[in-house]
């Protein structure tokens, strides 16, 4: 992949089995560390309604979905009711045999340029309590820990322990 430009497209509903596909993967490499991270399947409607939205974007190579990311206005769910401006990260993830490549670092700031573009105050994003590399990971890329929040998950059928994190954009 050419480190230096990253072609971020919108998805379509063909892109979402690709999509479950870069999910299924890194649901399995979680598993296998033992985080209770993704473990829940993503319903292919939610994944859909990313797309129809215009949430959903990813990353090819090869005519391969290597990455993927949802970007939203809004996620009251897990972050309540917030007065301020920003952007929501979601389902941020990135094929194994793309993992060390800095794919995922560049895809959030991609995010963080294009919240900036629309004048978003913050970059905000979540992920399992229980995730210590991953919370380190966003915190080495500026984020700082807001508050540990329980979540449903998408399916309703539990409740996960999730760490929220934000990023201030320079404006």
């Amino acid at each position: 992949m050419d480190q230096d430009v990253l072609a971020v497209e919108a998805a379509s509903a063909a892109d979402v089995p690709a999509a479950q596909r870069l999910i299924d993967g890194a649901r399995q490499w979680l598993r296998s560390r033992g985080i209770d991270q993704w473990q829940d399947q993503v319903p292919d409607a939610v994944l859909l309604r990313d797309a129809e939205q215009g949430n959903l974007f990813v990353v090819s190579q090869d005519q391969v979905v290597v990455a993927m990311v949802t970007v939203s206005d809004s996620d009251s769910e897990t972050w309540g009711a917030e007065d301020d401006s920003a952007v929501y990260v979601h389902r941020l993830a990135v094929a194994q045999t793309h993992r060390g490549s800095r794919l995922g670092q560049r895809l959030l700031v991609w995010v963080g340029q294009r919240a900036a573009e629309r004048g978003a105050a913050f970059v905000r994003l979540d992920c399992a309590t229980d995730n210590p590399g991953l919370r380190r990971f966003y915190e080495e890329q500026g984020f700082r820990h807001v508050r540990d929040v329980t979540v449903s998950a998408l399916d309703g059928g539990r409740q996960l322990a999730s760490s929220l994190y934000e990023r201030e954009l320079v404006r």
